[in-house]
């Protein structure tokens, strides 16, 4: 074909040539040799549109402006604005994909971080109320620390408010020896103690069936189990994590604890609930979601501790059993003493005539005119503690012992009925007022008939024992008193 005849061909190109950005587009500046033809440019930039294919070439040049140095092709801009929004779009979504996933996996491991402080402090805290009566002579063990009511790790006098009441304030690492143990959050943890355990000042009764006091409740409102008499915690740890809306805190020092130096005041900016100052009755804690990202309307996590749990380790020490039956000891000859002492008006002031017996709870020590120094102790135990004597000093109880067999004759008789049965058909409960006045609830066979009845027989052991530290020590003590 003639190059001449081509001429018709270039409207019939144009109209059916695809709106579609070519890499050759005609505003390209283009200098040198063209790569895929090696046909030269005019100086006037007449450049050569080929078809190839299996026909003799043919050539069609057409003349073009000269391109300017910001001119671009609206397809070519059209394209390169999608491809920016893409890239724009895909980035984004990776970001929030990605801090998403980071997010979460923060929020993991701060968790993990104030499981792992809660954990160290309820260990310090048990630690602490077990060796208690190593730092504190005559007063007994299982007591827990006050809160740190001002800010500096310790616990300053007043801290743990009257008798009775619970008290709440930041963790007093000091005390406990811990370095200031913070959340995932890098806030210090906060702690709260029941009256029925705090050592300052002091019940007049603490021992494995002491009460608690706070109620533990799960993010859906459920109640935690509590491994305890009543089913509440002694003492609580909090972890207060990230701060929730409405509540201001000072940033976070160096050294000790971000707020101001009155926990009572702080307590608000730090903790999910308002929890009542002094308080004596129950308090509910609420537990927030253990599972990261879980709903949950608050955010405090928490540990506690149940006077079960206490007892139990104390049960472990290879002391404790030779610590407590000391104190029988001390209890049975002052109790001796005194009716020896005392005669029949001490009596009837302390024990009701059931049967042949004169029954009552062991007096407390200053009744028994013990030394101040050697009352706590006793004082503590007395509520499961029994006497029974003979009115007229004879002896005329008989004691049943099984290692070796033996019967002992005595004027009168002291019981301690050990821990209680904490579960099973002879499961005891030692919670309600009627529940401590029932002696079932302390003592199992012949020795609670006869403290019901004033039958003068009984039957156990003369020394408190743990012949198995893992288990309550259960079985009832029977000191003989001549």
């Amino acid at each position: 074909m003639k190059p001449e005849a081509l001429s018709g061909l270039r409207p019939l190109v144009r109209a059916v040539a695809p709106p579609t950005c070519q890499a050759s587009d005609a505003h390209t500046p283009v200098v040198g040799q063209d790569r895929v033809h090696g046909t030269a440019l005019t100086p006037a930039h007449e450049e050569p549109v080929q078809y190839e294919g299996s026909r003799p070439h043919a050539q069609v040049l057409a003349r073009r402006p000269r391109p300017g140095l910001f001119d671009t092709h609206p397809c070519a801009r059209g394209q390169a604005l999608i491809a920016a929004l893409l890239l724009v779009t895909v980035l984004a979504a990776g970001a929030l994909l990605a801090n998403g996933d980071l997010r979460a996996r923060a929020e993991a491991v701060a968790h993990a971080r104030s499981l792992e402080a809660l954990a160290q402090a309820r260990s310090a805290l048990i630690g602490y109320a077990i060796s208690y009566e190593e730092r504190h002579p005559g007063e007994g063990y299982g007591f827990m620390p006050c809160p740190d009511s001002g800010n500096d790790g310790s616990t300053p006098i007043g801290a743990c408010g009257a008798r009775g009441v619970a008290a709440i304030g930041r963790l007093p690492w000091r005390t406990l020896g811990l370095p200031d143990l913070r959340d995932g959050w890098g806030e210090c943890l906060w702690y709260a103690v029941a009256g029925s355990a705090k050592h300052n000042p002091k019940p007049l009764t603490h021992n494995w069936d002491s009460l608690g006091q706070f109620e533990l409740l799960g993010a859906d409102g459920d109640t935690l189990p509590v491994a305890a008499p009543d089913g509440r915690a002694i003492a609580v740890v909090f972890a207060p994590g990230p701060a929730l809306d409405g509540q201001i805190r000072p940033p976070g020092r160096p050294f000790g604890c971000s707020g101001s130096d009155s926990a009572p005041a702080d307590l608000a900016q730090y903790l999910d609930q308002s929890y009542p100052a002094g308080a004596s009755g129950p308090i509910a804690v609420t537990q927030a979601a253990l599972q990261p990202g879980d709903a949950s309307t608050a955010n405090d996590l928490t540990a506690w501790i149940g006077t079960d749990e206490l007892f139990d380790a104390l049960r472990q020490r290879h002391d404790f059993a030779t610590y407590l039956d000391a104190v029988i000891d001390r209890a049975s000859a002052a109790l001796s003493a005194r009716l020896d002492s005392g005669g029949a008006d001490w009596l009837a002031s302390h024990a009701v005539t059931t049967g042949s017996l004169a029954i009552g709870m062991l007096p407390t020590a200053e009744a028994l005119e013990l030394p101040a120094g050697e009352r706590s102790s006793i004082d503590l135990w007395r509520d499961q503690m029994r006497f029974a004597a003979c009115p007229d000093g004879d002896a005329c109880i008989a004691v049943s012992r099984s290692d070796p067999p033996l019967i002992e004759h005595c004027s009168a008789v002291l019981a301690m009925g050990g821990e209680r049965q904490r579960s099973g058909p002879a499961r005891q409960d030692r919670v309600t007022p009627a529940q401590r006045a029932d002696i079932t609830q302390f003592f199992e066979g012949i020795n609670a008939v006869s403290l019901v009845t004033g039958a003068p027989a009984f039957a156990g052991t003369a020394r408190f024992a743990t012949p198995d530290r893992d288990q309550p020590a259960t079985a009832d003590v029977i000191r003989c008193l001549p």
